[in-house]
Formats: structure tokens, sequence, C-alpha cells
């Protein structure tokens, strides 16, 4: 039975209470909102990282901390630079060294590896490099024959002066070479005359386009700064230091470079998710106020209104300070949330105000018999929503229960502010009565004018019509799917994006790919070779460059072994003896003279090396001496390297797959594919399946959005679950008659229907961001239906059923208010979020659909069968 009007004794003292002391309440709720302000703006932080989202306890979270713990490098921010636009790669180069050193300038940043230096890297890593080039480069040191038995340079070139004329023309052009970088050397502009790898200069991280530098963070420098706003300040440093070096230097303007890197890419969503967050608030709240100013043909009642939703939405923010502590990327838009709902309550009153009123001399009466009418179905549209949203706090996803917890809180601190706050404003106006605009009809005026009456009278066949289109939207819906790809979330033209897809079409590697963590190098050479297997696996790297297997790395040693050994002394470089600068002299004229028109290139080099002022050619002279040692230094240790030393390699390089704990990190990279997202679900799936069939307690990014997609889709299910079973208790406890809660149901449940199918037609699929839109569109939607089915037991004859006296009129304006707010997000530039209000607004478009037109067909024939039930009764009754 519904509650008796006269027993609604709660709601009327409530009116009394927020009537009788406006003055308190408004001063009271000015100081509070202060006061919130304050305590939200100074406790409430910013995460951006995905694994905060979701429960740390799952063993796949706890491997994915560990490997944060171990590896201090697995945030580094990488910058990329595109070789191809500068002059040539020696400028590019050097245009890494200036940013190195301007970064290692600012403490914000730890580490920076822009290369390693050949000199400090052991001979043994040439046994890491495949088998051609290690032949190759053995090659290579085999023709270096005539260097090591010529002492000095002056000997060299005196043999080759000797044997020109049979010199073929590749060993004339390698002769030009030497000659030249001689010259550069004694010019103080090159440090290497033999220009053998592996001897001097520095190694490079890089492609055949891209040069790579790997750029860490000051943890300490962290620490001073908090969440996302730390992670935002780096990445702009680093971006603005690129900048800078690029204008330090003419040469370096055309350069193209920029950042990338898993940290950078949710800081960059992070930014885009906030900034599009802020302008859906404030638009949604200009045009929601523009609506309400329509609407009620005035300025002062939604004014009124929205002030008094603004003090509601101050308490929510320091809600989420007290309940959560910061807020993420899905739980950013929950401002957007109360917006929509916190009017509503306003709404409802408003409305039926405006009918009742005009029967009252004094407004405060007028609000007594309105919070008397409207009270039950406002408290319990809040209390169901409310409920809705904190049963996902059930879930196991942080994202959703986060923001079930957050709309929940904030939605019934927005309802107590609205119901309080609202009529103290109206009381301090003078002769409030006169303020709000009066509607004729009074509580039984029809909704929808001569259509309403005409859907009311046809209830059978707007059953059968929806029956069947909510069948047919059924069998569509079921085929809903769950993208993981996060890179459609963020613009296209996002730096990070932008810089990883140039990354990975470079076959330069991914900053998306899986972790595979070993004890030991013997455990590393037992993974790597089925891991390598794998036909979705394009490429390993970390330690799987060093796990050799024994039969590769004899291979690899007999080559380096049959290189030549030195002569002695030759490792030793000798003093340049008084005559060594004439003799070179000397030489560089007999080759520059032989050479003649037959060869004009060696002829100037020869010229020009000769010409150098003797001081110059010693240099030159002791620079040779000191490259012939360190050449015959470096082939007596590739002669003697048999076995991998990692305990050898430079901490620069060591750290980047060496953990605290000495354990090793494989990188695993996925098949590229050209124009094909490494994260769609059909790569990823099979790549992390195939990666934890051979390692299970893999771990990485792609293993963390693996895990996370199928958790994410579980919690969705049991959010819409959780959140559905709420509503019915609540529900049940409020109405006490099941097929009531039923109709309450019934537009929520249609509208989710019909949104899900038409998602599927315009391929719009679920995503990171809009998965949240079952359990929030259960929460929101569930509204319309508990106001319909409310009035429809207050005054069942009324048509249309549940929509007549203000009903329908309120329920169209909450609904409109809400979409609006959603429709707002539309504008993002977050894929994301502009998703989400895409959902959302066709979601609750169709629970409006569904509210005025299933559920009053559903009352009207339920009253119809009460009244031929009575009908019959009563003749049973007279028959007896």
């Amino acid at each position: 039975m519904p509650i008796p009007v006269d027993h609604h004794k709660f709601f009327g003292s409530w009116a009394r209470f927020a009537t009788s002391r406006p003055w308190l309440i408004i001063a009271v709720a000015f100081i509070t909102t202060l006061l919130a302000g304050v305590y939200a703006a100074n406790s409430i932080s910013f995460h951006s990282d995905r694994s905060d989202l979701i429960d740390p306890s799952l063993p796949w979270q706890q491997r994915y901390a560990s490997m944060k713990h171990r590896y201090p490098r697995w945030d580094d921010l990488i910058v990329v630079i595109d070789r191809t636009s500068a002059p040539d790669d020696e400028t590019a180069y050097e245009f890494m060294d200036a940013l190195a050193e301007r970064l290692r300038a600012d403490d914000r940043f730890r580490q920076i590896t822009a290369g390693f230096d050949r000199k400090n890297l052991p001979a043994w890593l040439l046994l890491t490099e495949p088998t051609e080039r290690v032949q190759s480069a053995a090659d290579s040191l085999n023709r270096t024959s005539p260097v090591l038995s010529s002492p000095s340079l002056a000997d060299l070139l005196s043999l080759t002066a000797l044997a020109s004329a049979a010199l073929d023309e590749q060993s004339r052009h390698g002769l030009t070479g030497l000659l030249e970088r001689a010259a550069a050397v004694a010019e103080g502009a090159g440090d290497s005359i033999l220009g053998i790898e592996g001897l001097s200069g520095t190694e490079r991280i890089s492609s055949a386009e891209l040069a790579i530098m790997l750029v860490s963070r000051s943890r300490e420098k962290d620490s001073t700064t908090s969440g996302v706003d730390a992670q935002r300040e780096i990445v702009a440093a680093l971006r603005a230091h690129i900048a800078e070096t690029r204008a330090s230097d003419a040469r370096f303007a055309p350069i193209d470079a920029g950042v990338t890197g898993v940290p950078v890419f949710e800081s960059d969503e992070t930014t885009q998710s906030m900034t599009d967050a802020t302008r859906a608030t404030i638009l949604s709240f200009i045009l929601i106020a523009l609506l309400m100013v329509i609407v009620y043909r005035g300025v002062i009642a939604p004014m009124l209104a929205l002030v008094s939703l603004i003090v509601g939405i101050a308490w929510s923010f320091a809600w989420v300070a007290v309940s959560v502590g910061h807020l993420q990327v899905l739980s950013v838009v929950f401002t957007v949330v109360l917006l929509g709902l916190g009017v509503d309550t306003a709404i409802h009153l408003i409305a039926r105000l405006e009918l009742t009123h005009p029967d009252h001399d004094h407004m405060g009466g007028a609000l007594v018999k309105t919070y008397r009418s409207i009270g039950p179905g406002v408290m319990t549209a809040t209390a169901t929503t409310a409920a809705a949203f904190a049963a996902t706090a059930l879930t196991r996803f942080a994202g959703v229960a986060e923001m079930g917890k957050i709309a929940a809180g904030g939605l019934i601190l927005c309802t107590i502010s609205v119901m309080t706050v609202l009529p103290a404003l109206l009381m301090v106006l003078p002769r409030p009565e006169k303020r709000m605009r009066a509607r004729r009809g009074g509580e039984s005026r029809p909704f929808a004018g001569r259509l309403g009456l005409w859907l009311d009278k046809h209830p059978r066949t707007i059953m059968f019509i929806s029956f069947v289109v909510l069948t047919l939207a059924g069998t569509v819906a079921v085929r809903i799917k769950y993208d993981p790809d996060l890179m459609k979330l963020v613009p296209p033209h996002a730096e990070s994006v932008v810089w990883q897809n140039r990354l990975a079409h470079a076959d330069a590697g991914s900053v998306w790919h899986a972790k595979v963590i070993v004890p030991d190098l013997e455990d590393a050479r037992r993974i790597v070779p089925r891991l390598r297997a794998l036909p979705t696996v394009g490429s390993l790297d970390g330690a799987a460059r060093f796990a050799i297997d024994d039969a590769t790395l004899a291979e690899r040693t007999a080559i380096l072994a049959a290189l030549p050994e030195p002569p002695a002394g030759a490792r030793s470089p000798g003093e340049v003896s008084p005559d060594e600068s004439s003799r070179l002299r000397d030489a560089c004229r007999s080759i520059a003279q032989k050479a003649g028109a037959a060869d004009p290139a060696l002829a100037r080099a020869a010229a020009s090396l000769a010409s150098i002022p003797d001081d110059a050619l010693a240099a030159v002279a002791r620079a040779y001496r000191a490259e012939r040692a360190a050449l015959a230094s470096y082939i007596t240790a590739l002669r003697a390297a048999d076995q991998i030393e990692l305990a050898a390699l430079p901490a620069s390089m060591s750290s980047m797959f060496i953990g605290t704990d000495n354990s090793l990190q494989i990188l695993v990279s996925p098949v590229i594919e050209p124009g094909v997202s490494v994260l769609a679900p059909d790569k990823l799936v099979p790549f992390a399946e195939d990666v934890l069939s051979v390692a299970p307690d893999a771990t990485g990014p792609t293993i963390q959005i693996y895990e996370s997609s199928r958790l994410i889709k579980n919690a969705y299910y049991d959010a819409a679950l959780f959140a559905l079973i709420a509503i019915v208790v609540i529900l049940l406890v409020d109405l006490r008659h099941f097929r009531d809660v039923v109709c309450s149901a019934i537009p929520v449940v249609s509208g989710s229907i019909l949104m899900l199918a038409t998602m599927v037609l315009i391929g719009q699929e679920l995503n990171f961001a809009n998965t949240i839109v079952m359990p929030l569109l259960f929460g929101m939607g569930v509204d319309s239906g508990v106001h319909a089915v409310h009035r429809w037991r207050q005054q069942q004859e009324d048509a249309p059923a549940g929509l007549a006296g203000g009903s329908g009129r309120a329920i169209t304006l909450t609904t409109l208010t809400t979409v609006i707010g959603f429709s707002c997000m539309m504008i993002a530039e977050h894929r994301g979020i502009r998703s989400l209000g895409l959902v959302m607004s066709l979601g609750l478009a169709y629970v409006w659909i569904s509210a005025v037109v299933i559920l009053p067909a559903v009352l009207r024939l339920r009253t119809n069968h009460r009244r031929l039930r009575g009908i019959a009764t009563n003749a049973q009754s007279a028959t007896n």
C-alpha cells in the first residue's frame, strides 16, 4: 500500500525547518562551502598510474609492483630523435649530446643515457651481436694488419706510398679517409684516425631512422611534489629542454624530436582528461542554467537552485578528500555527474511548487505541501541511485569502485543541500510567492497534451511494439565488445602517441611490451629460445641480448679467436721520435705526388696533412700510436673473449635490465604491423597469452593491460549486478510491492538494452573510460521510474499514468539536464571521455523514452486491471 500523504511528517518538518530559519541555514551553508573548498584544494591529488586503479593484492599486480621496486628505471622517459630530419647523423648526435648536457644540469633528472662510451665497453660485447656481424667485424680487424705492423703513422704511410701504384679503388678510398681523419684530429675536430668501430666514439641506441635517449627522473625531486603534478612537471621540463636545445644552434632547428614512454602517455592522458572534464563541467553548468531559465521563464528560481547545488558540490569535493583522497581518469568526471543528478532534486521541487503555491497565500505552506508530496520520491530516488553507485565499491576495479563511492556520497550531499538551502534562499526573497511562476491545472495537470492522452489510451499497442523493438535490440546488444586499446583514448596528435607510433613503425621497439624476469643468465638462456619461437613475438631485448646458447657462443668465439695476434709490444704506444713529424710530412707528400691527377681526392687529402705544422703533426703521431695500442689491446681482448660477464658492463647499461636484486629483465615486444595497434584486442590477447604460456610470471605494460581488461570486463558485469541488486532492495523497502519495483526498473532496463544495441550498430565498443556506463546508467536512470511510480501510486487515474501533475515534465527536464551534462563531454579531445559522453547521452535518452512511453503503458494496464478486478469484486458482493 502507498504511504498515506498525511503520514509524511518528516518531510513536512524538513520544509518547516528550512523555511523558519533561512538566514541561519544560508550562513552555515556559506561557511561550510568555504571550509570544504579549502580542505579539498589542499587534500585532493590526482593519480595517473593505471595500476593504482586495480586491487593491489592481485598476483599480477604484485608482480608489477615488485618489478617497479627492483628496476628503478622502469619508468624512464624516452626521447626520440628523427635522424632523417637533421642535416646528417653527426648533427643529430650533437643535438642529442647537447640535450643530455642540459638535462644533467637539471636536478629533476637523475640518469641520462644518450649512448655508451665505447672505451668503457667490454670487448666481449661483440659476442652478443649476430654471427654475421661478428664475422664482418673480424674481417675488418683482419685488414688492420698493416697498422699493427707499423709502430708509427709515418711508417704506415711510407709503406703505403711505396705500394700506391698497386692500390685498388677501395684501398685508395680508405687511405683518403684515413688522411682526412688525421687532419681532423690535428685541427681538434676529430678523435679517431683509424676509424675502427669499437675503439672510440659512442655506442648509440638507434634504428635506421631514429636515435633514442633514456631519461630517469630524480626520485628525491618527485617527493617534494605529489601525484600527477610531479609527473606533468617532469614531462613539461623535458619538452622545454628539447625546445631550448633546438633553439640554441641553427643546425638543430630542423631536427624533429619528442618524448614518449608509459609515464609520458599517462601524463598526456591525465592532463587532457582534466582539461576536458573542466571544460565539460563549465559548459554543462552554463547550458543547464540557460535551459532552466528558458523552461521556468525567469532567472531567480533557476539561479537559486544552482546556488544550492554549488553548495552540495563543494561539500562533495570535501567528501572526495575524506573518502578517497584523490581523483583519477574515471572519477574526474564526477562533477558532471553531480551537476546532472543534483539539479534533478531542484527541478522536481520547482515543478511541483509551480502547481501547488497558487493554492497558498504563503510560500512556507506551499513548500510544506510540496515536500510531503515529492519528498518520498526524491528520497527514494536519491537512496536508490546512491546505493547503486555505492554497490560498485564492491568490485575489485578501483576505478569504478572509487567513482561509485564518490558519486554516492556526493549525490546524497547535493540532495541535502538543495532540499535545505533552496527553500531558505526562496524565503529570504521579498514576497517569494510572487517570484515563482504559477502553472494552471493543479496536481492532476496532464503531460504532453493530446499525444500523452493518446498514448495513455493505447497501452496494449505500445506494449506490443515495445516488446518487438526490445527483443530485436537485445539480440544485437549481446554482441557488445570491450576494446583494451589505450592508444584509442588519447588524441592521436598527442606527442607521446605520435612518437610511440614512430618507434613502432621504425622497428625500434614499443613501449607496450611484456617483461619476463629471471634470476640469472642460465634461466634466461633456457627461456629466450621459447619466447623467440612464439608467432606473436617480434623482438626481444634487455637480458635476451646476452642469453646466447652454447653453440652460438662457441661459433662466435672461434671467429674472434682466429684474429691475428698483435706484435709484441703493440699494446704500448711508445714515444714519438724527434724526426717522426718530418717523416710523416715526407710520406704525405710522396702519396700526393704519386696520386696526382689520377686520384685528386687522395692527392688533396695527403697534401692537406703535409701542410700542417710540426707540433700538430706530432699530436697526430701521438694519437695514432695511442689508437694503435688500443687496437692491439682490443684484438687481444677479443681473442680471449669466451664468456659473458655482466658485471663488466657499465652501470648506465646494466641498470637497464639488471635489477637491484641482480635478477635479469627480458623485454618482449609484439610483432609490429603497419597501421595496426599492438593493443588492439586481436593483437594484445594472443600476444599476452603466448607470453604467459611460456612465462606465467610475466609482467609489464601489455600484461597489465591484458589482465586489467579481463578484470574490468568482470567488474563491469559485477558493478551492473551489484547496482541492480541495490536498486531492487531499496525499492522493495520503499515501495513494498515487487510489481512496483519491476515497473520502476523498466525505463533503465529498456534504456540499457537500446543503448548497448546502438553502440554495436554505430561501432562504439566499451573501453577503459566508458566501461562505467552501466552502473552510471542504472544509478542515474532509475530516478525516472521511481518518480513515475510514486506519482502513479498517489493518483492512479491521472493521465498519462505516472506522468501527470508535473511528474512527466520534471522527468523530462531532469533527463535533459543530465544529457546536457554528458553531451558536453563530447567536445573532449580525450576520446575515452568523448565516448562516455556519447554513450551516456544515448542511454539517458533511451531511458527517458522508456519512461514516457513504455512505463505509462504498463502502469495504465495495471490500473485497468485493478479497476476490472474491483468491478468484479463488487459484482460478486452484490450477487451474494
